[in-house]
């Protein structure tokens, strides 16, 4: 009896002992995946490569000089850019080529032909400042071109010209100033892929970046 007794309680004990033993059997597997992404970037550099300041120096009525704007894509994204120009005006009486003058009007400063490439989008005086800004588009009137990484526009323009003013204007003796302004936004996803210059614009101007570098 007190034999049989003793292999119940063995028998007891090698059951839970199993059991026990069963718990951290099981199998198990896992796995994980990274994905990487980078930001882009979006930057220009306004170029005038043959800007002479020395040649904008005293000059007088129908003289020329270089001036020719044009964008650098150093970012990483392709872009959408655009170019403001600010020209200063005065009340002036000026000649014409055959000599005769002109009644006095609100006339531009400089007067400068615009290249192949470029479209004008709007020209907005500003009594206050008496200055008339020009902005342009890289591309046409329907469309922005994409400036891709790495890449340069044409010429905004190659010289200005002085415009061929009478003297005695309070003008002799006097500093002006050409404005030049450089934008860029980038080319994807702006309001469902717009690429129209005025819609584009109007997100650029929206949030206009510092001119300051």
């Amino acid at each position: 009896m007190r034999k049989k007794m003793g292999m119940v309680i063995f028998a007891c004990v090698l059951l839970v002992a199993l059991t026990v033993g069963s718990i951290s059997a099981y199998f198990t597997d896992g796995d994980t995946v990274t994905n990487t992404f980078t930001v882009g970037k979006i930057s220009l550099e306004l170029q005038e490569p043959d800007w002479d300041p020395e040649a904008a120096k005293h000059m007088t009525p129908n003289q020329t000089v270089k001036k020719n704007p044009k964008i650098y894509n150093d970012g990483i994204n392709s872009e959408f850019v655009f170019m403001e120009v600010i020209l200063p005006y005065e009340n002036l009486v000026t000649a014409n080529e055959d000599g005769t003058l002109n009644g006095a009007e609100n006339t531009e400063l400089y007067r400068y032909a615009v290249n192949s490439g470029w479209y004008q989008m709007t020209r907005t005086p500003d009594e206050t400042n008496k200055t008339v800004t020009y902005l342009y588009v890289y591309g046409n009137e329907a469309s922005c071109a994409e400036l891709a990484a790495g890449e340069t526009t044409s010429t905004l323009f190659d010289e200005v010209t002085l415009v061929n003013v009478v003297e005695d204007q309070a003008l002799e003796g006097t500093t002006k100033e050409i404005i030049v302004n450089a934008y860029g936004i980038q080319t994807t996803n702006i309001n469902g892929g717009k690429t129209a210059p005025a819609e584009v614009w109007s997100v650029l101007h929206n949030q206009k970046p510092s001119t300051d570098k």
